[in-house]
C-alpha cells in the first residue's frame, strides 16, 4: 500500500485519537504516509488526571508533547503540524489565513484522503466547526489542482451513539458511509493513545468507554466525492486488508 497518503486536520490534541487512532495505526503499519494538522494546543482543557497536576500556563506545551508521543505510538513518521491558534479562539481567526495554512499542509502532504470534523464538529465545539469550515474550503482549492480525485471524509457516528453521548447532531456526521473495522491490537492502540493524554478528563472517559466496545470500528462520512445514496464502503481502499475481530 506504499504511495498512499492521509492528512488529518483537527482542532485540539486528542481530537485525532478519538476520531481515527485505530485507522491511523492500521494504515501506518501498511506504509501509508499519514500527517496530522492540529489548529490549537488546547490551552483551556482540563489540568491533569490520575494525580497529574499541570499549571494552566504549561498546559499547551503538555498537550502538544502528549500528541507528539501518541502519534509516534501509532507509527506515524511525521510530527504534527501545530498551527498558531489558541483554544476556543479559532472561530475568531482570520479566515483566509487559516484556510491558507491548511491548504499549504495539503499541498505539502499531497493526501489522497483528508479527514476532519463535519459541519457540527460532533460536539458543536466552536473550534471544531471552525476547523471543519476552513478544511473544506482548503480541500476544494487543493483538489482543483491535485492529481487524481482526493477524498474528503468527516468523523461520523451512528444516531444511536450520538443519543448515548447526549450529542445534538445531525446530517453527515450521523450518516457514516465508510467503515474501518479494526482488530483488537489496533483498537488497543486507540485506547492506549487516549490514556496517554493524561492531562484530559474526557480522553480518560472515552478510553473507559472504548475498552468495552465489542466490535471495534471507526466510521466516517465521505463528503467528496459524494457516494451514491445507500452506499457503504468497508476500508479506505479496495483490498487494503481491513479485518474485524
Amino acid at each position: 500500500m506504499s504511495g498512499r497518503s492521509i492528512l488529518a486536520v483537527y482542532a485540539h490534541p486528542d481530537d485525532e485519537t478519538s476520531s481515527m487512532a485505530g485507522s491511523m495505526s492500521f494504515h501506518a503499519e501498511r506504509g501509508v504516509d499519514i500527517r496530522v494538522v492540529t489548529a490549537t494546543r488546547g490551552e483551556l482543557g482540563t489540568l491533569g488526571t490520575g494525580g497529574l497536576v499541570i499549571e494552566r500556563e504549561g498546559l499547551g506545551a503538555a498537550r502538544e508533547a502528549e500528541e507528539r508521543a501518541v502519534l509516534q505510538s501509532y507509527g506515524l513518521r511525521h510530527s504534527p503540524v501545530m498551527l498558531p491558534y489558541r483554544d476556543q479562539e479559532l472561530r475568531y481567526a482570520d479566515r483566509e489565513r487559516l484556510v491558507s495554512q491548511v491548504l499549504e499542509a495539503m499541498r505539502r502532504a499531497r493526501p489522497e484522503c483528508v479527514f476532519t470534523f463535519g459541519p457540527t464538529g460532533i460536539s458543536r465545539h466552536p473550534d471544531h466547526i471552525a476547523i471543519h469550515e476552513a478544511t473544506v474550503e482548503a480541500f476544494h482549492r487543493y483538489r482543483d489542482g491535485a492529481a487524481g480525485e482526493p477524498r474528503l471524509l468527516y468523523t461520523a457516528i451512528h444516531m444511536e451513539e450520538a443519543k448515548q453521548f447526549g450529542l445534538d447532531i445531525d446530517g453527515p456526521e450521523v450518516d457514516p458511509n465508510v467503515y474501518i473495522p479494526l482488530d483488537a491490537r489496533h483498537w488497543a492502540k486507540k485506547v492506549a493513545g487516549l490514556r496517554a493524554y493524561r492531562s484530559q478528563e474526557d480522553a480518560q472517559w472515552l478510553a473507559d468507554m472504548f475498552e468495552k466496545v465489542p466490535s471495534p470500528t471507526e466510521a466516517f462520512h465521505q463528503a467528496w466525492p459524494p457516494l451514491p445514496p445507500g452506499t457503504r464502503l468497508v476500508g479506505l481502499w479496495p483490498g487494503d486488508g481491513v479485518t474485524g475481530n
